[in-house]
């Protein structure tokens, strides 16, 4: 609720959400992308590592929602005001109170159905509101990442590379075209898998 707070302070006043969220909530927020990636305690096997690299609003970890928190929002403040940014951040955040929420009660061997329920279908509206809210910051930030060159390398450099963090943005957000669907469809597997069966028993009764 962080994220929230902080923008929504943020809002009319002229002080961006991003330049008011403390550094202790964006470590937080890069320590929940690692850790949940464990399987349990003491256990040291990474598990499903492919939905950890392409998953969106329900997991965040990723490379592509670090490139959206650090390289953009956090980078380029002209987009920080941005409606798209609260998007993402409003989808972002009732993901992760759903998502500790179903951790914290399956350690505790008491998983709720309604929580259960929520954390694979929630997901059906709260990952396309997510990835439009990135999808369009990103694209935001793009007129101000060209005019300033922002992590861009030009040649000539004593190391002979060149980077352009323009095109960067732009080959990242064509990403989401082959990853966003993948996961998506995985996910609604996952809930048939998961939910299929009490679903199917309520339309018997």
């Amino acid at each position: 609720m962080s994220w929230v707070a902080g923008y929504c302070c943020g809002a009319g006043t002229g002080i961006s959400c991003k330049r008011q969220l403390p550094w202790p909530v964006l470590l937080h927020r890069e320590a929940s992308e690692v850790l949940p990636n464990w399987s349990a305690p003491g256990d040291i096997t990474l598990r499903c590592w492919y939905c950890t690299i392409i998953s969106g609003p329900d997991r965040i970890p990723g490379d592509v929602s670090r490139v959206l928190t650090w390289a953009v929002t956090h980078s380029v403040r002209e987009v920080q005001n941005e409606d798209s940014v609260l998007l993402f951040v409003v989808a972002w955040t009732i993901t992760e109170i759903i998502r500790y929420s179903f951790y914290t009660f399956s350690l505790l061997n008491h998983l709720p159905y309604l929580i259960k329920w929520a954390r694979y279908t929630l997901f059906i509206v709260l990952y396309p509101m997510g990835v439009t809210g990135e999808l369009l910051t990103i694209y935001a930030a793009l007129p101000y990442v060209q005019k300033t060159g922002l992590y861009s390398v030009t040649l000539p450099n004593k190391y002979n590379f060149s980077f352009d963090y323009h095109t960067f943005l732009i080959l990242t957000m064509v990403s989401y075209i082959p990853l966003f669907p993948q996961l998506y469809f995985h996910m609604l597997r996952q809930r048939k898998k998961v939910l299929g069966h009490v679903e199917d028993y309520s339309k018997v009764e």
